[in-house]
């Protein structure tokens, strides 16, 4: 899960860096990216309840 939200980051900085490229098509790729980022939370968070204690 950890890589996934890691996978999930990296998607959001490009598609903002999209977003700045091209200026027409910007809304579209920064909700792309807020969904992108809220999935790598949610992927952290399920990381994070299910790993081993101790």
């Amino acid at each position: 899960m950890a890589s996934s939200a890691r996978a999930h980051e990296r998607a959001a900085v490009l598609l903002e860096r999209m977003a700045a490229a091209h200026p027409d098509e910007a809304e579209l790729h920064l909700q792309a990216a807020t969904r992108h980022r809220r999935w790598a939370e949610r992927d952290r968070e399920t990381a994070e309840r299910h790993a081993p204690d101790g």
